[in-house]
């Protein structure tokens, strides 16, 4: 049988029809709750029955989204928040939801989802004096979450989905923005409860929500110590390993409780949110907006790591798989601040392999006989001439440095009691550079003469050089 009623007994006291549709062998149960008469239970059993099968043939849409027209708009807002909520979204992001979404709800006049037309909307944006052209985008992008989130979980077509936001001047500059080294050091320095969370943001390069995911199970201490994220603590839901950086590792093993366990958070108390970042910036005097009024934010860590792994002369492929990007372009010009990439140290050196130290020109080492340089000579400032320089340390290098002039390591036993260490003892200066890279000048520690060279020269005759 297709479909059969059963009546009220003592445990079920309302009607209820049972159907199955078309060839399949599943049996559907429907309740009638609040009906009385046969014949009116009967009626509905084969409405419902009905449009089952039409259901499947595809003539009506499904019965879940048949109900969702007839819902009013703030049952499916109520449905949308939780599911907000769930995705542990941050606070601000919330609040406007909270705020934006009831407010647009009430003024435009919408009850149900037949209500909500572009044309509505159209009339309600033209009509406002008290909000710019900005805030009414604003406006516009939080309907356009909501519907869209309607629209996949009830198969609703978004009815704004055609709508164009104001054209506005852009509020901020364009372009990524990073943390100089000073800047860093000073906003390490007043953030006491936060100081191991900026850290780990600016020497990994961890998203905050990936931060506030991560776990004691995460972290591999050792010769190696890295960090094995999980795929569903990461954006891009797939593990990854991540090097840690030599102070980062330390910082991290002695902000381990004695007490721990692997599925213990590191943040145990959750992360900082976007007000306390401000609050200690401007406590470190460190503008919001920068000199070309690029706003500061979590992301500023981030790209922070990126800037200095560049600095450093890391190979622009290992700085993508550091990153944890798919596309190099992203990392070169979404998340590399190139005013902290020393360009004015690189139009100085331009400036020396073409002028001398008077400002004249020097000849071309291209015609042989100008000024006494031949072919086989190459042109040198004169600053540069007969003399040994030490390579200048940048990027990692150089943070690392200033990072070991500020803090110190120090026992467990200075930290502050869920929040980290005193500002003063954490970390340990780092040698960078090896010492077959530092070469004493000729006369100044030498006991013996050093091995001698054996190479060819241009007319390769062998022959041997003492340096």
């Amino acid at each position: 049988m297709l479909k059969f009623l059963i009546e009220p007994d003592e445990k079920h006291r309302a009607y209820r029809g049972r159907y199955r549709v078309g060839d399949d062998p599943r049996i559907h149960e429907v309740t009638f709750p609040n009906v009385t008469v046969k014949e009116v239970a009967e009626k509905l059993l084969k409405q419902v029955h009905e449009d089952a099968q039409r259901e499947a043939e595809g003539l009506i849409p499904a019965r879940s989204t048949r109900l969702a027209k007839q819902r009013p708009i703030m049952e499916l807002f109520g449905e949308f928040l939780a599911h907000v909520r769930k995705k542990q979204r941050t606070k601000d992001y919330v609040r406007q939801v909270e705020h934006r979404l009831p407010t647009l709800v009430q003024e435009c006049g919408w009850k149900t989802w037949r209500d909500v037309t572009a044309k509505s909307f159209h009339d309600w944006r033209i009509t406002q004096t008290r909000y710019t052209p900005r805030t009414l985008n604003h406006y516009l992008a939080a309907a356009w979450v909501f519907l869209n989130w309607v629209e996949r979980a009830y198969e609703l077509p978004n009815p704004l989905k055609r709508v164009d936001k104001f054209a506005v001047q852009p509020k901020y500059a364009e372009g990524p923005r990073a943390f100089s080294n000073d800047e860093l050091i000073r906003l390490l320095a007043v953030a006491k409860k936060w100081k191991l969370l900026y850290l780990l943001l600016a020497l990994s390069g961890l998203r905050i929500k990936e931060a506030r995911q991560l776990r004691w199970a995460d972290v591999h201490f050792g010769d190696n110590p890295h960090l094995k994220l999980r795929p569903e603590a990461t954006k891009s839901k797939r593990a990854d390993l991540i090097p840690l950086f030599p102070v980062l590792a330390r910082a991290l093993e002695a902000h381990r409780p004695l007490h721990w366990k692997p599925s213990d958070p590191i943040f145990r108390r959750g992360v900082a949110e976007c007000d306390t970042l401000r609050k200690d910036a401007t406590k470190a005097g460190i503008d919001i907006l920068d000199e070309l009024k690029r706003p500061m934010g979590f992301h500023t860590f981030r790209r922070t790591f990126i800037s200095l792994l560049h600095a450093s002369g890391v190979a622009p492929r290992t700085v993508m798989q550091l990153a944890r990007h798919r596309s190099l372009d992203l990392t070169n010009w979404t998340y590399t601040d190139t005013t902290k990439l020393g360009t004015d140290v690189a139009i100085e050196k331009l400036g020396g392999l073409l002028f001398d130290s008077s400002g004249l020109p020097r000849s071309s080492p291209l015609f042989s006989g100008h000024n006494g340089h031949s072919l086989s000579k190459t042109v040198q400032p004169e600053k540069y001439q007969n003399k040994i320089t030490q390579p200048e340390a940048t990027g990692m290098e150089s943070l690392s440095q200033q990072l070991a002039t500020v803090v110190q390591d120090g026992p467990n036993d200075e930290r502050v009691p869920g929040a980290g260490f005193e500002p003063a003892r954490l970390f340990k200066p780092i040698n960078f550079k090896s010492t077959a890279s530092a070469i004493p000048p000729p006369g100044h520690g030498v006991e013996k003469p050093p091995p001698c060279f054996t190479g060819f020269c241009s007319s390769r005759e062998r022959i041997s050089v003492c340096i």
